[in-house]
């Protein structure tokens, strides 16, 4: 498959879910997490016309002591999202992370991402360095965006 180069999706995901989500991934070739902003994925199933496109994952929700980075640590290849069922994952629950397993949360759609991989810190992208697609102004360099976000390729 190939890899859009017209945009990318910067995208929070709690880091339990990541760092679970890495071991799904490696053990069945791709992660689902889930998310309320269905109309950002619909809109970019729509612009990416059956590619791949690179996502670019912060952690949010740390469950340590640490402080969580204003930059980008993790990436993936999104693949597309399914909407839910009743606010559940309507596939098979393999593709889930572990740690999601008995998460109670319910989500409007469910986002697959093939590839998932931490960044070596030397290669990880501060959050201000992107720009959302058509828009003229840096990521506010002091907020965490509340979501994902279409953003131009970097």
């Amino acid at each position: 498959m190939t890899i859009t180069k017209a945009f990318a999706i910067l995208a929070p995901v709690s880091e339990a879910h990541l760092i679970s989500g890495k071991e799904t991934c490696d053990r069945e070739g791709k992660v689902v997490f889930g998310s309320d902003s269905w109309e950002l994925f619909r809109e970019a199933d729509e612009i990416r016309k059956g590619q791949g496109v690179e996502v670019f994952i912060y952690p949010s929700h740390s469950d340590s002591d640490k402080p969580l980075l204003m930059s980008v640590a993790w990436h993936g290849i999104y693949q597309g999202h399914l909407p839910s069922r009743r606010g559940r994952y309507p596939g098979e629950k393999r593709f889930r992370p572990d740690s999601a397993q008995l998460d109670k949360s319910t989500w409007a759609v469910f986002w697959e991402v093939e590839n998932l991989s931490e960044l070596p810190v030397s290669e990880q992208i501060p959050i201000a360095s992107f720009h959302a697609l058509n828009k003229k102004a840096h990521a506010d360099r002091r907020l965490l965006p509340h979501g994902p976000l279409i953003v131009e390729y970097p």
